[in-house]
């Protein structure tokens, strides 16, 4: 079942310490505990419109930042996935919460990893959605979609391809939907990349995360060929994998390599799912938050 995008609701600015603002949507019960769930790449705070439903059925509180420099949230100068540890901290304070459960959707993932290292005593939990995972070796991408491993390449070699590919404008704009590029995909990410109103959706999350443009989105690509300063191993939070075994955006054993990594984490596989699966079933995640 596609997302609705009905009643877009309210956008919250808070200005953070030293004058950032940064900009989040909150959806499902807003008298619940928050959850903090991070976009993917290119993504927006819009992205909570997907589990919009699922959050007010199950009573929770899901609270969707746009990371820095997308949407509304202004960005912040260099590289690293920790240059997002001191708005998860700004955004628990206005929250009121010392801590919080941390989703990472897709290109969410290296953020939530470093915040989680950096700042263990306010994650209550850490689950990564199909999420990407710095530093993870080659082999984990064997099966990565050829689409979406030249775009990875690109970023490096040819950024001045790699911008508007994914961003999907120019000329990419009309190939973005075309039979050739969708029967690339698992035919589970198909069946929701036909239906159109998916496509109005992902026009307006891809919209709104390239507002400022797409450098954040650029360093987000290039930074998950670096591991974090941190080994993996250091993080001591529990910690949850969810993933579709038929991901062709970023492969299971990506998830399988990472889960080694960190002590005590758990793997849950979702069979048949592909990289977009919580779109046609949120229980896998709404099972981990009860």
């Amino acid at each position: 079942m596609t997302p609705s995008l009905q009643d877009l609701p309210e956008t919250v600015r808070l200005t953070a310490p030293g004058g950032r603002r940064i900009a989040y949507c909150s959806y499902g019960d807003p008298a619940a505990p928050p959850v903090i769930v991070l976009h993917g790449t290119p993504g927006s705070r819009f992205e909570g419109v997907a589990l919009r439903q699922a959050a007010k059925d199950a009573g929770l509180h899901l609270v969707c930042p746009d990371r820095p420099g997308y949407g509304e949230t202004d960005p912040i100068p260099g590289r690293g996935f920790h240059r997002w540890n001191d708005d998860f901290v700004a955004l628990l304070d206005h929250l009121g919460h010392e801590r919080a459960p941390l989703v990472a959707i897709s290109g969410g993932g290296g953020y939530a990893l470093s915040a989680a290292q950096a700042h263990p005593e306010r994650v209550s939990k850490l689950i990564l959605a199909c999420a990407a995972v710095p530093g993870a070796p080659r082999g984990a991408y064997a099966r990565r979609i050829p689409v979406v491993k030249w775009l990875n390449r690109l970023v490096r070699w040819a950024p001045v391809i790699a911008r508007p590919m994914l961003a999907g404008t120019g000329v990419f704009k009309s190939t973005r939907n075309s039979e050739t590029h969708l029967a690339a995909w698992p035919l589970a990410d198909q069946l929701i990349m036909r239906e159109a109103e998916f496509r109005k959706f992902s026009e307006l999350d891809t919209t709104e995360g390239r507002r400022q443009g797409m450098d954040a989105a650029m360093a987000d690509l290039a930074g998950y060929a670096r591991p974090l300063p941190e080994p993996l191993g250091s993080i001591r939070v529990p910690t949850v994998f969810i993933h579709g075994e038929e991901d062709g955006n970023v492969p299971i054993d990506v998830a399988r390599w990472a889960h080694a990594q960190i002590d005590g984490s758990e793997l849950r596989p979702i069979p048949g799912g592909g990289h977009l699966f919580l779109l046609m079933d949120a229980d896998p995640l709404l099972r981990e938050l009860a």
